[in-house]
């Protein structure tokens, strides 16, 4: 990250604009950011901002998150997750680097560290050997 809250990416794409909303899987390559409603998963090989009016209703999957808006599902970033103070994130977050801003909310199970194993297709973590 370069400043607080900023991917160290080419300018994003707006995907979602204020007041829009979209049904369905999200998927894209780069940078994107969200201001708007999603409800259906995003799988993506890059990063995502959720914006402060930004909404997503299903389950996460990029390289680096920064939420200043709300999730209603399961998160994985492979590499880092930021939670802005207008974050609201409800489920489970799963990602090697974390980092919470005071005011912001995760209700759910985090695993946060360098040691952690990718998700199963179902969001759990495999068993161990």
């Amino acid at each position: 990250m370069s400043e607080i809250g900023q991917p160290n990416t080419p300018a994003a794409v707006t995907v979602l604009g204020p007041g829009a909303s979209f049904e369905g899987v999200l998927a894209f390559r780069g940078s994107a950011e969200l201001a708007g409603r999603l409800r259906g998963d995003v799988i993506a090989q890059g990063s995502l901002r959720i914006e402060p009016q930004g909404r997503v209703e299903g389950r996460i999957e990029v390289d680096e998150l920064v939420v200043a808006g709300v999730i209603e599902g399961d998160v994985y970033a492979r590499r880092r997750v930021e939670l802005l103070p207008t974050a609201r994130v409800h489920g489970d977050l799963r990602t090697p680097a974390l980092a919470l801003a005071e005011g912001s909310v995760l209700d759910g199970r985090c695993h946060a560290g360098k040691a952690l194993p990718e998700p199963d297709r179902r969001g759990e973590a495999p068993a161990a050997p």
